[in-house]
């Protein structure tokens, strides 16, 4: 392609501008046609778009992907044409049906398109030309050197004159057919989507095509027995004369003229022929395109330039909204900015946004304009199936409903009728707010008795639904997500996240008084118990009586219940006179906890071990007062139970945790520690393909430990590095056996923040695997949320360099930490394990199934595959595959078990 040069003018333009560029391109382009057409309006277009180059393309009909240049119009010359390779083009983003616009850095956005980069275009602006089968049969191109401002104004007109370009491709391969084919049958003739004709010298019909007999509805007999004539309206015959004559003597010609139907209606043509000889004799054969729909719009064109400056008006409003509405997560704020628009647009209207309540039951109205607050005390809430209500009629037929006449409308419910004549509402447009067949709200538009619609104004408002729909659920769907993240799924408790949010509050509203703000840490006791010996079921039950039982105690503002996960449970009590408050509430919830507990039936009976720290005896931030809660809440497990209040003693040498780290690094020297095997299930194979190692310590007085009872205290020190190389080596080793036995699966091995952060780790996983003849991709780490977002650049660094090897890495816990999309695609990551709290109730939860369903498409989308942990029946496991779930860890397939257990359960599998 010849390469750009010249200065490319700003593309905003105002009224009278537009104007002169639509009157501009019809007068240069009227009668002509061919190439004369098509360099015209490429250079008309060109001059009066300020565009530095004009490509209109024709794709190949036999699908071929070379597509051909038509004309190729930069520099204020046409230029010689060529063939486009298609793929991987922004040729082949239009001839798949799109609208592209690209404002600046086009190179960027198509890297592959050698033309586009060699052209030294910065945007553009290409649509696809179609036929009148709506076929895309080629491409309008307009570049320019520089960035675009604004793109409405000329993105309109190039859509408008991009229908006329392909109806006259469509026309020119139509004549190709006639020149290379003149003696076709009568099913080709037919299939011909335009009016075909062959006549003798005097204009006799002798062929034609079932269109053209469709198109002005004369019988067959009227074919035979007249000539052209007869289809042409009587003011042009003469000119038709002279057409006919000159085609005989050049052998072409083209002609705008009038045809006429049988009913006397007439049909602007645009016909083109030539003559040939058929059977001997001297004849023309012809086509005409049916123009009526290209006049038209070049008519409304002309007599529309109020109202297309009106719609440019409102194109740059609803640009402007959905910028802000897509930067937005907050219902209400979206709320309050479509508001502001439209009273912008309306001023005197009376405008109301309700959205859709947690309940689904009622509308609320979350912002208004020139609204009463005695309308909004009684109509701020109503039901959405509200009987006789204009809102429930708007969302029963879901489109926008229009109530001229609002106060004397026999379909609204007479009690409404009087507060909307009351507040002076004469007139209603109600816009149903809906995205996927879900109503979230809706916009009611009231209007005074001498207010102006203009008849667009109701399409900008349908216009404006789907993008503020579209946002609302966006908005809807983040606040829910956001919930998740400070929200325990299974109890719907407030978790840890939310503390850390809460807490800091509280402390800052004590800071200048001498009250007190409190932590209760409470652990069940014998819980484990319960979920061995009975169910999980049974458990998640117990755990949901907890928060209800414990709220009795918290009743004022200033306090609140929390989840820490497992078997934990977290008060935090604010604004207390002493300490002492505090430490009687702890044992009244110590109390609450001992009686018994209804499930399924069955008495169950609990204990708790409860810590607690006020900010007179533990610093004051919130990581501090948990710390300390911690204490105190081991000190009294460790005493057989009962209520503990922290003291500085307790950070003494005869600390728990000092103890048990003590402890736990004996228990590494002296392979006091074992490990157990979750089995990793294929749910396409049914086959068990890997493992999970998971750590258990045989704790001289405790018995044995499951990690979540000292796991997140070594965490806390450098005793998690040798803890994990105690974990790699023991898993390799079995892995080792496993392979010699002839089970072939993976090994996934659970990682620290530490690990994630010491430079030395990457060392000695290759010395382990050389040592144990294991090969990479035997091999997956595992790493929580918490942990990649604790030193997310450090944590991207090691994950890399396990990838570099051939390590798989799994995202574990996904949906109970901080990651986003954002920090996901970044990562070098191959599976995604969904928690288990997302998973267990997911037959029973709407909410759980749909995050389960989502996050595994979101998963696949992002190339990875996806574990769900915590399958406990063959249902969840059913539900699971029928939604492409990948794998399932679970106690349905197997609970963590040693290493000749996994190898006999291997076998009985595979059997």
């Amino acid at each position: 392609m010849h390469e750009i040069n010249s200065d490319s003018p700003s593309a905003k333009y105002t009224q009278s501008e537009f104007e002169k560029v639509l009157k501009n391109l019809l007068h240069s382009t009227a009668g002509r046609l061919e190439e004369d057409f098509l360099q015209g309006i490429a250079k008309e277009l060109s001059a009066s778009l300020g565009l530095d180059a004009v490509l209109i393309t024709e794709a190949n009909p036999e699908g071929s992907a070379l597509v051909s240049t038509v004309v190729v119009y930069s520099g204020d010359e046409v230029h010689e044409n060529f063939d486009i390779h298609a793929p991987q083009t922004l040729i082949e983003r239009v001839l798949e049906n799109q609208i592209v616009v690209v404002k600046k850095d086009l190179p960027i956005a198509f890297p592959e398109d050698n033309v586009l980069i060699e052209s030294g275009a910065q945007a553009c602006i290409a649509l696809p030309l179609k036929d009148s089968n709506e076929r895309v049969i080629g491409a309008l191109i307009a570049l320019s050197l520089k960035s675009f401002e604004n793109t409405d104004l000329t993105s309109s007109v190039l859509q408008l004159f991009a229908f006329r370009i392909a109806s006259e491709l469509e026309r020119q391969r139509i004549n190709a057919i006639l020149r290379n084919e003149v003696v076709i049958n009568q099913t080709q003739l037919d299939s011909v989507p335009a009016l075909m004709f062959m006549v003798d010298m005097k204009g006799k019909f002798l062929r034609w095509n079932q269109y053209f007999v469709s198109k002005f509805g004369y019988s067959l007999e009227q074919m035979e027995r007249e000539s052209l004539f007869m289809v042409v309206h009587k003011t042009d015959h003469k000119r038709i004369e002279l057409e006919l004559k000159a085609i005989l003597e050049e052998g072409f010609g083209s002609v705008f003229l009038n045809g006429v139907t049988i009913e006397g209606e007439l049909v602007p043509m645009l016909a083109t022929a030539e003559s040939t000889v058929y059977k001997g004799e001297k004849v023309i054969v012809g086509v005409a395109l049916d123009m009526t729909e290209q006049q038209s719009v070049e008519r409304n064109l002309l007599r529309s330039q109020g109202r297309l400056a009106r719609k440019n008006s409102q194109l740059s409003l609803i640009n402007a909204l959905v910028e802000k509405l897509h930067a937005s997560h907050s219902v209400k704020h979206i709320a309050e900015e479509v508001v502001a628009l439209l009273h912008t647009i309306q001023i005197s209207s009376s405008i109301g946004f309700s959205v859709l309540d947690e309940s689904g039951q009622n509308l609320v109205v979350t912002a208004s304009s020139n609204i009463s607050d005695n309308f909004i005390k009684a109509r701020g809430t109503f039901p959405l199936k509200e009987s006789g209500s204009p809102t429930s009629l708007a969302v029963a037929s879901q489109r926008l409903e229009l109530f001229p006449d609002v106060c004397n409308d026999s379909r609204i419910d007479q009690a409404i009728r009087d507060i909307f004549a009351k507040e002076g509402i004469w007139g209603l447009v109600v816009l149903p707010l809906i995205y996927k067949q879900e109503i979230l709200g809706s916009i009611s538009i009231g209007y005074k008795p001498d207010a102006h619609l203009p008849p667009d104004e109701l399409e900008f408002y349908q216009t404006i639904c789907s993008s503020i729909a579209l946002a609302l659920s966006n908005a809807k769907q983040y606040q829910r997500l956001e919930s998740l993240a400070t929200k325990d799924n299974l109890t719907q408790l407030p978790n840890r996240n939310a503390f850390n949010q809460d807490c800091p509050a509280a402390l800052e509203r004590i800071k200048l008084s001498d009250r007190h703000v409190g932590v209760v840490l409470v652990d069940l006791d014998r819980f484990k118990e319960i979920n061995d010996t009975l169910d999980h079921q049974i458990g998640d039950k117990l755990l949901k009586l907890i928060g209800p039982r414990l709220s009795a105690v918290i009743k004022d503002p200033d306090s609140q219940i929390y989840r820490l996960g497992g078997d934990e449970f977290l008060l935090l009590i604010g604004n207390k006179a002493d300490a002492q408050q505090v430490v009687n509430i702890a044992q009244k919830v110590e109390q609450l906890i001992a009686q018994p507990f209804v499930v399924d039936g069955l008495n169950l009976e609990i204990s708790s071990s409860i810590g607690v720290a006020t900010t007179h005896g533990a610093a004051q931030s919130s990581s501090e007062m948990l710390r300390c809660a911690e204490l105190a809440m081991y000190r009294a497990k460790s005493d057989g139970g009962g209520t503990v209040l922290y003291s500085p003693e307790l950070d003494a040498n005869t600390n728990q945790r000092f103890v048990i780290m003590a402890e736990m690094a004996e228990a590494i020297r002296n392979d006091d520690l074992v490990l157990h095997f979750q089995p990793k299930f294929d749910l396409r194979t049914n086959q068990i393909i890997g493992s999970e190692a998971l750590v258990r310590w045989q704790h001289k007085r405790y018995g044995l430990l499951p990690p979540a009872k000292f796991i997140p205290q070594v965490e806390l020190t450098q005793l998690i590095n040798p803890l994990t190389f105690w974990v790699m080596k023991t898993a390799m080793i079995q892995l080792q056996s496993w392979k010699k036995q002839g089970i072939s699966v993976t090994m996934a091995i659970n990682l620290s923040t530490r690990n994630l952060t010491d430079e030395g780790f990457i060392e000695q996983v290759d010395r382990l695997m050389e040592q144990y003849h294991i090969e990479p991709n035997e091999l997956e780490f595992e790493v929580t949320e918490t942990a990649l977002m604790n030193n997310l650049e450090q944590a991207k660094q090691q994950l890399s360099k396990f990838s570099e090897r051939g390590i798989q890495c799994a995202l574990d816990d996904y949906g109970t930490g901080y990651s986003s999309l954002t920090y996901i695609k970044k990562l070098p990551l191959d599976t995604l394990k969904i928690d288990r709290s997302f998973i267990s109730q997911m037959l029973e939860d709407k909410d759980d199934h749909i995050i389960a369903k989502s996050t595994i498409n979101l998963a696949h989308s992002l190339g990875l595959q996806v574990i769900a942990e915590g399958v406990e029946d063959e249902k969840t496991l059913q539900a699971l595959a029928d939604q492409g779930c990948d794998f399932i860890q679970g106690y349905h397939i197997s609970e963590p078990i040693d290493g000749e257990s996994f190898s006999k359960l291997y076998w009985q599998r595979q059997g």
